[in-house]
């Protein structure tokens, strides 16, 4: 019998999961509702209800911690930098707190981050996301993620930030090196080079939260910063990690959404006729992206005492890797799960988590994705994949996106 693939194979490192992770999802779906991994030390769960169950289990951890020696998280979690120590000292990021710290974290976050709050910016979204189609105009041939995905969302995270003085091309590239904290399988040049990105990041926010506390603004360092001067507990490291992490998982995960998004669109001829036509259909076409190929492909809880998940016995040091991607391909959750169908009704995917942990930016990045998706279309309807250079897609684990994405505008 042919040896199943575990550990690196089922990521991005192994070119065939990259080029049709979904075949890999069924595969393992069919060949057990809860595979062991045991390259990763992990329990992969690519049942939607499994895990739905998991993403929201209130007894799971995020904390590495508490996994048993031989998982993969303990790599993630060996990152590099020091907790409380020298230049590269941090907070862990919001996603990898337990409660209590994480409740006291979003509760003071979330407030950036009300719908009123969010609907605020679209003014600003809508007047960058011109000012970068204006940057394209007369050109036939562009790669999209290098002009026009990847600066949007960085630009408006600087924006909420007070930052738009800055550089938006370091800022996207320190992102890109940082976020490789998340493979488990880096070398020591791509150590080097997210240890090197995270001092120059944190760096320049130090800087920013000095400022804001000389003279304080409406944005959202000088709202964390009130809230220290409050006593609402969030101290200088914190804010710094705290702005860390909003600018790479907020500009990387809305850029690989509107990537993933269009690449689907432009891949089914159907449906980008039918969205160029109706223009009213974005929300519902948005949703089935965040669907179709979420940006977060998968995420891990780790169980802290033995209990049950979804009626099944989970045991202490367990670390269970919940599959957005495949949850959201599951034949018994979603009727023709490999369809891409932007009026699909009934679209309660995963795209982004569920429970306490699901992401906090997600209405922020449905606006940016929405406005920038609309307003191109509007521009270059026809817009189509180009032939003579094929996209390249992120190697990276539990993220799925691309680097390059070359397109015909006309």
């Amino acid at each position: 019998m042919k040896r199943f693939p575990e550990g690196k194979e089922l990521t991005p490192h192994n070119k065939e999961y990259r080029a049709n992770a979904r075949k890999y999802y069924g595969m393992i779906r069919e060949l057990s509702a809860r595979y062991k991994d045991k390259e990763y030390g992990r329990t992969l769960l690519t049942k939607y209800d499994d895990v739905k169950a998991t993403v929201r289990g209130k007894e799971l951890s995020v904390k590495a911690k508490y996994s048993q020696s031989d998982s993969y998280m303990r790599r993630v979690a060996a990152n590099g930098l020091d907790i409380h120590e020298g230049e590269t000292a941090y907070e862990p990021p919001l996603v990898l707190l337990d409660d209590p710290d994480h409740r006291r974290v979003r509760s003071l976050m979330g407030k950036a981050f009300t719908p009123r709050a969010i609907e605020g910016m679209r003014q600003r979204i809508e007047e960058i996301t011109k000012y970068l189609l204006s940057q394209i105009r007369g050109k036939k041939r562009i790669d999209l993620v290098r002009h026009f995905i990847g600066p949007l969302p960085t630009q408006v995270i600087l924006d909420m930030m007070g930052m738009a003085h800055v550089s938006v091309q370091d800022f996207k590239s320190w992102s890109e090196d940082i976020l490789m904290g998340y493979d488990p399988e880096r070398g020591k040049s791509v150590q080097k080079r997210l240890r090197s990105a995270y001092l120059q990041m944190s760096r320049v926010f130090k800087k920013e939260v000095e400022a804001r506390r000389a003279q304080p603004g409406e944005d959202l360092i000088s709202s964390m910063v009130r809230a220290q001067e409050k006593d609402d507990k969030l101290n200088d490291l914190e804010i710094i990690s705290l702005c860390t992490q909003l600018m790479v998982a907020g500009n990387v995960t809305t850029s690989d959404l509107m990537a993933n998004g269009l690449f689907a669109l432009m891949n089914n001829p159907n449906a980008q006729n039918k969205l160029t036509s109706d223009l009213t259909l974005i929300e519902h076409a948005v949703e089935e992206m965040l669907r179709f190929d979420c940006p977060i492909s998968e995420t891990a809880r780790i169980v802290k005492s033995d209990a049950e998940v979804n009626g099944c016995p989970v045991h202490k040091g367990e670390t269970l890797t919940a599959s957005l991607g495949a949850a959201n391909h599951d034949p018994t959750k979603f009727e023709n799960p490999h369809v891409f169908d932007i009026e699909r009704e009934a679209n309660d995917h995963l795209g982004f988590g569920s429970g306490i942990h699901v992401c906090l930016g997600a209405p922020l990045a449905r606006l940016e994705v929405q406005i920038a998706l609309k307003l191109l279309l509007e521009q270059y309807p026809n817009i189509k994949l180009n032939p003579d250079n094929p996209p390249v897609r992120r190697v990276l684990p539990f993220f799925s996106g691309f680097t390059r994405l070359d397109v015909c505008l006309e």
